[in-house]
């Protein structure tokens, strides 16, 4: 007897996909579905979030992947997946057995600016709270403008105290024959009255709609007075923080954004800068370290050109209020391995014992629709690799050091030997598959979750596009960037090098790499020799222009993108290095001899023993959320067929930027759909309204 739910096939297992499946597999799911089966191109899973164990057992990631504190539901589907495992019973040889053990609150995150021609680092004193993230107890709800206005001014109060408090002199006088040099207690104070009038009018109805424009444009000219006037960096640096956040409030309220029925949506077609302006940010706020760094964060440039920043206003203000205000324990939380070691494998791990099949080595090429074009009727797979003999179900991992990870290749004893097994996660790859299957309804799935990256889309999804304006609006005017990403391994540990905050994470930075993260509590999970053991190892990421779709032959494409690539960053490692690692950088570049592994190599050929990801597959792309794209994702259950839902950072799911939390939430929602539940069904957090 066929069960209601019948089988369900899942397009992809990166986070989005394996959250889907973590929700529909849950205790009983068996009395309603029939199966629940992954499909996955080559032998690993986690899509950007994978990663893979590399020689010595090194950590190779796709990219930088550091967790925000208020990843509320990709924190609980974590802390569930490894309550339900029981390492300790099951597995008590891993190394790792709980959440806590897999990530930890990092200490450090930090902004690079420049002043008086040099490069400066400015780290962060955000505090630790007593929280935690992904509490068994924790609610979900909107996050309001209402919210976002009152906890923004308490926080300029605070940022204007502490200027008090680090400032009893005056400020720096001006040439300037207009106005006098303002006192800072003055200026504070002005801007504190503002605030508190604002504060007051917004929590109290009954007073007139003009009161709180008019305090904070009175606050706003304080404070572009102390900006102009200011010449100590560290208070410079305050004072445009001040202007970001009142200036900000302001267009919330201006723009009537407290009860727009839209919210934060309604202005989603400006950019983030222009509209901080627009509402009486200093214009220098826009090239503050601050504002690069959230720039930097979500790859905010059009064609990843840093004088061309793109972010919806919108989702950015939203952004800040959840990072600043809701996030638990630290803002940033960081793995103590790699991003497949720690999150992906344990996934892979409960969901096998669920009883969720994977296919791995399946390739998605193409669906089908029916002749009335009303569901998925057929699905093309290209099959990659035949298993060896008496090889049933491929057992994608392998251990370094006890703890269960996915290897960088394939696991050789259970494949037949073939050409080209290091191209198989490539789209650009030749496509030697070993069969086509034809995937069919009501024989092989009933239901589908495209859980596929966006960039693929176009490529797997074209009778879709075809037939839908709402795909073919989709797929055009949400963009996708190209991401590069560097990690070196050096043999002297942090302080030795010159810098003496490790675990720090600096965003702002000079391209092609502006973001850098200090990693050293993952060397414990590698297996390096005594005589070359690294004590530092750092990650740099940033984005990349490269063009897609492109007519350019798909291995022409590749090498070129892989040689620039290769250069730009031996080259960043000469000249940019010295900012973080003073004593590995001196009259003749940087110290190649210092990492581990290089064999008293230089420059490229040095840094071909380090590990570098060319992330130009469309799989690999990173979603923007650039001005005006919001209104053309498309929700999870907006498919406009009956058996397809969609999952991704690509959709509409309240949290449109390109993260994990996105990721996860799209998938708990694609879940709920086939569920015949709500779409925030057990969805945790604040989502857009």
């Amino acid at each position: 007897m066929r069960r209601p739910g019948g089988k369900v096939a899942i397009l992809g297992g990166g986070m989005a996909g394996l959250s889907a499946a973590w929700r529909l597999s849950e205790p009983g799911w068996r009395d309603r579905f029939e199966s629940i089966t992954v499909y996955q191109r080559g032998w690993r899973l986690g899509g950007k979030g994978a990663s893979s164990r590399g020689s010595n057992g090194r950590i190779e990631e796709h990219g930088l992947h550091v967790w925000l504190g208020c990843y509320e539901n990709a924190f609980r589907l974590l802390r569930e997946c490894y309550t339900e495992l029981d390492r300790r019973t099951t597995d008590p040889a891993a190394p790792i057995h709980t959440w806590d053990q897999a990530m930890i609150p990092a200490e450090n995150p930090g902004l690079a600016d420049q002043w008086g021609g040099s490069w400066v680092t400015w780290l962060g004193t955000h505090p630790r709270n007593d929280l935690l993230p992904g509490e068994p107890d924790g609610a979900g709800h909107e996050m309001t403008a209402v919210d976002f206005v009152q906890r923004a001014l308490q926080l300029v109060i605070a940022f204007t105290d502490s200027l008090r408090d680090a400032a009893p002199g005056g400020l720096l006088l001006s040439t300037s024959p207009d106005l006098p040099p303002p006192q800072a207690t003055w200026t504070i104070a002005a801007v504190q009255r503002g605030v508190l009038a604002a504060l007051v009018a917004v929590t109290d109805p009954t007073l007139s709609d003009g009161t709180p424009t008019d305090a904070l444009g009175r606050s706003l000219d304080a404070i572009r007075h102390a900006i102009d006037y200011e010449t100590r960096l560290d208070h410079k640096r305050g004072w445009l923080l001040i202007s970001l956040v009142t200036a900000a409030v302001r267009g919330v309220v201006v723009d009537n954004l407290v009860t727009h029925p839209q919210g934060f949506r309604a202005i989603n077609d400006e950019d983030f800068g222009d509209w901080i302006v627009r509402h009486g940010g200093h214009p220098d706020v826009l090239d503050s370290p601050l504002v690069r760094g959230l720039y930097d964060l979500v790859f905010g440039y059009e064609d990843a050109d840093p004088e061309r920043p793109a972010v919806a206003a919108g989702l950015m203000v939203f952004l800040i209020g959840m990072v600043l205000f809701e996030y638990r324990g630290a803002i940033f939380w960081k793995m103590t391995a790699g991003m497949g070691d720690i999150v992906i494998a344990p996934l892979y791990q409960a969901l096998r014992r669920r009883g969720v099949e994977f296919e791995f080595f399946h390739r998605v090429d193409a669906l089908h629709l029916d002749a009335r074009q009303q569901t998925v009727d057929g699905i093309t797979l290209g099959r990659q690799v035949t298993l060896a003999e008496g090889v049933y179900r491929y057992e994608p991992l392998t251990t370094v050091r006890g703890l269960p990870v996915f290897p960088n290749a394939p696991l050789a004893d259970q494949i037949e030997a073939k050409s080209g097994l290091d191209d198989l996660e490539s789209h650009f790859s030749e496509h030697t598959d070993v069969e086509t299957r034809v995937l069919r309804r009501g024989a092989d799935f009933d239901h589908v979750v495209l859980a596929v990256s966006l960039g693929m889309i176009p490529v797997v999804a074209g009778e879709l596009i075809d037939d839908r304006p709402e795909w073919r609006n989709m797929t055009t005017h949400v963009r996708t960037v190209a991401t590069q990403a560097l990690q070196i391994w050096l043999r002297p540990d942090e302080p030795t090098l010159g810098w003496d905050h490790p675990g720090a994470t600096i965003s702002a930075y000079l391209p092609p790499f502006e973001t850098w993260a200090s990693m050293p509590q993952t060397l414990w999970a590698e297996d390096w020799p005594d005589d070359d053991r690294p004590g530092t190892v750092a990650y740099f990421c940033g984005s990349l222009h490269a063009a897609w779709p492109t007519t350019e032959h798909g291995a022409d494409y590749v090498r070129r993108y892989r040689d620039l690539v290769h250069a730009e960053a031996a080259d960043y490692l000469e000249r940019n290095l010295g900012l973080y690692f003073p004593l590995a950088a001196g009259d003749q570049g940087f110290a190649w001899h210092l990492l581990s592994g290089v064999d008293g190599q230089r420059g490229q050929s040095a840094l071909a023993t380090q590990h570098v990801s060319v992330n130009i597959d469309p799989s690999d792309r990173y979603v923007q959320s650039v001005p005006g794209s919001d209104k053309y994702r498309l929700r999870p259950d907006e498919s406009g067929y009956d058996n397809l839902v969609l999952a991704g950072d690509w959709t509409d799911c309240g949290m449109n930027a390109g993260c994990i939390e996105a990721a996860v939430r799209s998938g708990l929602q694609a879940a709920n759909v086939l569920l015949s539940r709500g779409r925030f069904h057990r969805i945790r957090g604040y989502w857009l309204p």
